[in-house]
């Protein structure tokens, strides 16, 4: 934008639009966020992309323009920006599209950077997915013949995906777009798109086809994993050549939390041949929902408004109060275009000078009628704002640390952030959830009621994470079982209390007891003031006793009475399966884990029991067994 002189004024007419501000300037064209009036009150905020005049000269670019417009006029499709109309106000062209209110994978990208995090595998799938159904869209569109149109994007990037505050996935601009229908031909050779994020083909000026788009779309979703550019060079030609040789590594060398399935899908969607790759994007998307389907952090359109709106909650705020304003703009007074008139050859100096002083008076009624609207939307808005303060409340929020994060009613549309100490004005009265955080500090959430016309100050104090200590108690079955607390041994088996857990920090626990399988589990962070209690039952090891160790003599005896019981007439066997497996209690006494094989016990009445802690398993069976039955059970608990 630097070097360019930006002389409109806002509000500005253009056409049926009124031009409500300027949201990019580009080279070839600006974006403005524009209001659009029809019939019977009707009104819709809309995007208007117009050529700039500068430009407007260049027939080539003008005939691209259009080619922009009538192959995305076509596309109707969720994760696509509708255009509306393609049109020319003196002499201007522009295009009037879906105003999508979000940010750019760019934006998001520099932000999760700025507080240096990366964005969650689930959601990088989610987004990639979506953008994958509209490319696919595209590429599939055909003509009223239902011959294809072979629509290929040739400029998949982060700036050209755009994630809305309500958490929809669009893709945008196919200003460079290639399709058969088009009267503008790129020349042999050109190339065309953003560098690092073109395919190996399109650096070589190869005809592309709509796997280039599969490639540039899985340099998107590397980037977004690993929070790394792929193939950026010091140079243009350097990046070129990054490109050009296509040599990729797994995601999961920068990022750990990456799973095999992602890896294989980015490496796929990034192979350096065309062949080797998806040749659908729907089979792009259809890998990444399969992998979303099996993961325990399934992703939704929800949760990525929730993300939106807690990320960019200033930006959601201002832009929420902007489209309100925008609202109460009302329509502009018809404005009929005399035809042009040639003047008489014997007109004097007189009737000219008395046209230019009927023309002036115009200009001005326009400019009087345009200065009075302008002053009563703002009078109206001074009212509301007055009528607003005595009807709402306000939090004067401080702390220690100060500088905490303070977001009140998260993941809703009243969401509101700011940073101790801080005042929030204009609330809406009633209860009022608000959460505070920082860095290296156990987060607090705190639940408030507000009535009108309320001031409520709130302090609050946050404990560094390990600061305070709480508890937990173990038992295990067998018990006394050697304890460990990351990593650190117990006081005492189990069952025990161990009174020395930091608040804060996720705290495993590891339980081993000769011969039974040592069992490991990361509990997560403990609350300050609770006492949180495990039970956890061991699985015998293959071979090894399925009792507890230490048998004294009258528990041998039972077992040699058992034992002749049940080589007596009066037995019967069980077989016993599990998915997953499980220890097996028969009549409330362990006999080992699944499978079970043939086991030997008095035919009767008998109540098994299946347990496994880490899948939440506790269920208990009746069978009932004849002399000499052989019972099959086989349970499956997924």
């Amino acid at each position: 934008m630097e070097g360019k002189q930006l002389t409109t004024k806002f509000p500005s007419l253009f056409g049926k639009y009124y031009l409500l501000e300027l949201v990019n300037l580009g080279g070839m064209a600006e974006i403005f966020k524009a209001k659009m009036f029809g019939v019977e009150g009707f009104e819709k905020i809309v995007a208007i992309k117009r050529i700039l005049p500068e430009v407007a000269v260049d027939e080539e670019f003008i005939k691209m323009f259009i080619d922009e417009a009538k192959i995305a006029v076509r596309l109707q499709h969720p994760n696509i920006v509708q255009i509306y109309e393609l049109g020319n106000i003196n002499g201007s062209y522009f295009i009037a599209m879906e105003l999508v209110n979000g940010k750019d994978l760019k934006v998001i990208r520099q932000r999760l950077k700025r507080v240096e995090l990366l964005m969650p595998v689930e959601q990088s799938a989610y987004i990639i997915s979506q953008v994958c159904d509209g490319l696919d869209y595209a590429h599939r569109k055909t003509d009223e013949h239902m011959n294809s149109l072979n629509i290929v994007h040739r400029d998949v990037s982060p700036q050209n995906i755009i994630v809305s505050y309500e958490g929809n996935v669009k893709l945008i601009d196919f200003g460079i777009a290639k399709a058969q229908s088009k009267s503008t031909k790129t020349q042999a050779g050109m190339v065309k798109g953003k560098f690092s994020y073109m395919s190996p083909e399109q650096v070589n000026g190869k005809v592309l086809d709509r796997r280039s788009d599969i490639f540039s779309l899985g340099v998107v979703f590397f980037e977004m994993l690993t929070g790394k550019r792929l193939f950026l060079g010091k140079s243009d030609v350097e990046t070129l050549e990054k490109v050009r040789a296509a040599e990729v590594v797994p995601p999961s060398m920068f990022n750990s939390s990456v799973p095999p399935e992602i890896d294989r899908i980015v490496m796929k969607a990034l192979a350096r041949e065309r062949e080797d790759r998806y040749q659908w994007a729907s089979e792009f998307s259809d890998d990444l929902k399969k992998f979303s389907y099996s993961s325990d952090k399934r992703f939704s359109r929800q949760d990525m408004m929730n993300f939106m709106s807690e990320f960019f909650a200033d930006e959601l705020e201002e832009e929420t109060a902007k489209l309100e304003s925008y609202k109460k703009i009302p329509k502009p007074p018809e404005v009929k275009t005399p035809a042009p008139e040639s003047a008489p050859a014997e007109s004097n100096t007189s009737s000219i000078y008395v046209n230019r002083k009927a023309s002036d008076a115009k200009k001005v009624m326009a400019i009087l009628i345009s200065a009075l609207v302008l002053i009563a939307i703002t009078i109206t808005a001074l009212v509301l704002v007055k009528n607003q303060k005595d009807d709402t409340a306000a939090l004067i929020i401080n702390s220690e640390p100060q500088k905490t994060i303070v977001v009140l009613d998260k993941g809703t549309m009243y969401q509101k952030r700011c940073e101790t100490p801080c005042v929030m004005e204009g609330l809406l009265p009633g209860q009022r959830e608000i959460e505070f955080s920082r860095e290296g500090y156990i987060p607090l959430r705190e639940t408030v009621i507000l009535g009108k016309g309320d001031r409520l100050e709130k302090f609050v104090k946050l404990y560094k994470v390990g600061e305070q200590k709480t508890m937990i108690t173990v038992k295990s079955d067998p018990d006394d079982a050697v304890l460990y607390v990351n990593d650190k041994k117990a006081a005492s088996n189990t069952p025990t209390v161990v009174s020395d857990i930091p608040v804060g920090m996720d705290v495993v626990v590891r339980v081993e007891k000769r011969g039974y399988y040592p069992y490991e589990e990361n509990i997560g962070k403990v609350p300050a003031n609770s006492n949180k209690e495990l039970e956890i039952v061991l699985k015998p090891m293959k071979n090894a006793p399925a009792g507890r160790e230490k048998e004294t003599k009258k528990s041998s005896s039972k077992s040699s009475a058992d034992k002749s019981a049940v080589n007596s007439s009066e037995t019967a066997y069980i077989t016993i399966q599990s998915n997953p497996w499980a220890n097996v209690y028969l009549d409330g006494k362990l006999i080992g884990s699944t499978p079970i094989s043939k086991f030997a016990l008095p035919a009767g009445s008998h109540k098994i029991q299946f347990k496994n802690p880490k899948s939440k398993i506790d269920k208990t069976f009746p069978v009932e067994l004849k002399p000499g039955d052989h019972h099959r059970m086989v349970q499956n608990f997924y």
